[in-house]
């Protein structure tokens, strides 16, 4: 599975918006590229194939994307910036990435206590990257951004 949120809502949908407004995220914004730990090494993975990827550090060649994300980290963990543990993986409860994935999990009752932390973490989110007091477009783009997803 691909750690990088290019694949969420908020690329999908939201980004547009950000782009025409001209708005730079905060440095402290989580979902700013800059601030994936995974990014070097997902933008060295090269997919040829269905059955093919290939890592864009050394070239070597793999079946699946999961022994690719095995290599990175038993080769080039070196080039992991975990100096802040930012992996934008762990927002994917915020930013709905299952309704993005390739796959369908089983359906499951919804846990009350995981929607409140993902409520909260998505309001987090808003406010570090979209402050309201930050003008027009931030409070726009904050709006976008809280709306429902439909």
């Amino acid at each position: 599975m691909t750690l990088l949120v290019k694949h969420s809502l908020f690329m999908q949908y939201l980004m547009p918006f950000v782009e025409k407004e001209k708005y730079e995220l905060p440095s402290k914004c989580r979902l700013r590229p800059e601030n994936d730990m995974f990014r070097e090494q997902e933008q060295h993975k090269i997919h040829f194939d269905v059955n093919e990827w290939r890592c864009g550090f050394c070239k070597k060649s793999f079946r699946a994307e999961k022994f690719i994300d095995q290599h990175f980290a038993n080769r080039h963990s070196n080039l992991l910036d975990n100096s802040q543990g930012r992996c934008l993986a762990d927002l994917c409860g915020a930013l709905h990435c299952d309704l993005t994935m390739e796959f369908k999990k089983p359906k499951s009752k919804c846990n009350a206590a995981a929607a409140a932390r993902n409520r909260h973490l998505c309001e987090s989110l808003a406010d570090s990257c979209f402050p309201v007091n930050q003008g027009h477009s931030a409070s726009r783009l904050h709006g976008i951004f809280l709306a429902p997803i439909l």
